[in-house]
């Protein structure tokens, strides 16, 4: 594909997500929305007359903001029809339907990217350019939390058929910074949270350790509301991330000189609507897209491998919790 050659978006899922992704990424001059699809007809014309959407089948990408359980099984229809793909996380129900789909990208050569967003926003690029630099020493610990007090009737986060609970929803992003500063294959996992009496969780608090005496402390809540930071650690200083980690504007970089001294300084990075950080959406559709006007497969930013890496933990950490979903049966 040339560069800056628009490419044509097809959305599967017109629910909230979907409607948020598209208001906040329609500004970029390389994104044209041509088609649209959910389960009901009026959502659809819904979603098209916001949106300004074609109807018209031929699309170079699609956009899959459905329910979890569905994102394995509509990223496959999706390559399989010859379409690129960025699918919202979870990527999957589990590894074993993860690695399917990016089996398939990589045989079909089709960009395929789990949308997580919130690795392509400034801040947190700066905060990899930080740790690539030497700029805190060597890191030898990371602490991230997230805690949302989900409303009774969120059927999304509360029923397991519908892929409910914490883990999948936001412990996802405590994992993906995690893997960001530490890489993707820990040694060991260890976790401990509670179910409700639905069978989905509703806490957990998770230990990655890594060679070298490295390890991650993460925790998330669908009960209540925790100040969602990230505190990294090195022998020459730490770098804090501010609420809203997973869409942060402000970065604060402390660090130490002989002495012991402490030196500290906080960097800005508005979002592209300064009110609203979900414009961050912007910053993942960008990436998906120079990806595949470089023809290329993958952002190395947020790779396959990645994603395959964060599922099979994630898979370890619901063994330890006995979280099982309809999807895991035989």
């Amino acid at each position: 594909m040339a560069t800056n050659t628009p490419l044509r978006w097809g959305i599967l899922g017109c629910g909230r997500i979907s409607h948020t992704f598209a208001s906040n990424v329609k500004p970029l001059k390389t994104a044209i929305f041509h088609a649209c699809a959910a389960r009901s007809l009026d959502k659809a014309q819904e979603f098209a007359n916001k949106h300004v959407v074609r109807n018209d089948p031929e699309v170079d990408i699609v956009y899959i903001g459905t329910l979890h359980p569905t994102h394995c099984e509509l990223a496959l229809l999706a390559l399989n029809h010859g379409k690129h793909v960025l699918v919202e996380k979870p990527m999957a129900m589990s590894a074993k339907e993860a690695e399917t789909v990016i089996t398939l990208a990589q045989q079909k050569r089709l960009f395929f990217m789990e949308g997580m967003w919130a690795r392509f926003f400034p801040a947190v690029r700066f905060v990899r350019q930080v740790i690539d630099k030497g700029g805190i020493g060597d890191v030898h610990h990371m602490h991230s939390a997230f805690g949302v007090a989900f409303k009774a009737d969120n059927d999304r986060i509360w029923k397991k058929e519908l892929g409910g609970g914490g883990l999948l929803d936001i412990g996802i992003y405590v994992l993906a910074t995690a893997t960001m500063v530490f890489g993707f294959k820990p040694e060991k996992i260890s976790s401990a949270g509670k179910l409700n009496d639905e069978g989905v969780d509703v806490y957990s608090s998770i230990t990655l350790e890594y060679s070298g005496q490295r390890f991650a402390t993460l925790e998330y809540s669908t009960l209540a509301k925790i100040s969602e930071t990230v505190t990294i650690t090195g022998t020459k200083g730490r770098i804090f991330i501010h609420p809203p980690a997973h869409a942060s504007m402000e970065i604060s970089v402390a660090t130490y000189d002989e002495s012991g001294k402490e030196t500290e300084k906080t960097s800005r990075f508005p979002w592209p609507t300064p009110s609203d950080h979900h414009s961050g959406f912007l910053y993942g559709a960008e990436a998906a897209t120079e990806a595949i006007q470089r023809n290329e497969i993958e952002c190395i930013e947020y790779s396959h491998a990645e994603s395959l890496g964060i599922m099979n933990i994630m898979d370890k950490i619901r063994k330890d919790l006995g979280l099982v979903y309809p999807a895991d049966e035989p």
